[in-house]
This record gives structure tokens, C-alpha cells and sequence, in this order.
């Protein structure tokens, strides 16, 4: 997509990173107080080995993912958005498949998620980039009921 840049989080952003997000969560009912840790503190998030991409287009800040290390070789997908106006363009696919090439890069092994049956279209993206269901038995959402895995090796 021209125009379309993907860059690293930066605190200047740390605005519309929330708004992005609490945007989706509201329009779903997927918001709960644990959100907010992570959309209220990216930086803390950082400094512990997580990567934040964000979609840049159009002079907007258009789509973002997290990518969190659990430990040296699982990596959870946190965060993963991308604004009303800007869907079906690609631009979720450049996030997920940037985040996948980062976790090969750090030699990662699995990448996990939680997600909600209220998330259609992003399932379907996740299947098609080979995430699989898997049991869920504790989750760190309320409203989190799948959870998806990507084995990379």
C-alpha cells in the first residue's frame, strides 16, 4: 500500500496507541481494567523485551501490534488493531506478518494469543497465517474466550 510505513512504537504516540485500541475493545465489550496497564504504560512493556509496531498512513497512526516475550522462546500477541477506516487495505496482514518475521528472527518458538469469538475477521487473519486453537485454561482477560498458537518450529 503506498504511503504505508510501519514503524516502532515511540511515546509520542502513546495517545493514539491507546485511543486505537480502546476503540476496538469498547465496540466489542472487550474492554476490561487489565487493558489498561499495557495501553496506560507501553514503555514499561518495552523495557522488558516487548516490540510495538505501528501502521503509519495518511499522517494517522492506523494500526498497531504487540509482541511481548513470555520467555526465550514464546512471544504473546498483545494489542493488535487496526482503525475502522483503514480495514481490508493490508494493513493487518504487513503487522502480522512483521510481528511473525520478528519472533523467527529472535529464534522464538511459539507465538500465543488471546482473542474473543466476537472477532471474526481477525480469527480468519489468524488462521490464515497458521494459528491453531488450543485449549484455554487461564487467561490474563475476562473476555478472552480462544486462544490461538503459531508453532514456529
Amino acid at each position: 500500500m503506498e504511503g504505508l510505513e510501519i514503524i516502532e512504537y515511540k511515546n509520542k504516540y502513546q495517545k493514539e496507541f491507546r485511543e486505537l485500541n480502546l476503540h476496538w475493545l469498547k465496540k466489542f465489550e472487550l474492554y476490561e481494567k487489565a487493558d489498561d496497564y499495557l495501553l496506560d504504560n507501553p514503555e514499561e512493556f518495552i523495557k522488558n523485551g516487548a516490540t510495538i509496531f505501528l501502521a503509519h498512513l495518511d499522517n494517522n497512526i492506523v494500526g498497531t501490534i504487540c509482541l511481548n516475550p513470555i520467555n526465550n522462546t514464546t512471544y504473546e500477541i498483545l494489542k493488535f488493531a487496526v482503525s475502522d477506516g483503514y480495514k481490508r487495505l493490508g494493513i493487518g496482514n504487513k503487522l502480522l506478518q512483521i510481528g511473525i518475521n520478528l519472533c523467527k528472527q529472535n529464534k522464538a518458538e511459539t507465538i500465543f494469543l488471546e482473542s474473543s469469538s466476537k472477532l471474526q475477521n481477525a480469527l480468519k487473519l489468524y488462521e490464515k497465517y497458521g494459528f491453531e486453537h488450543v485449549e484455554v485454561k487461564e487467561t490474563h482477560f475476562v473476555t478472552a474466550d480462544i486462544k490461538m498458537e503459531l508453532k514456529l518450529k
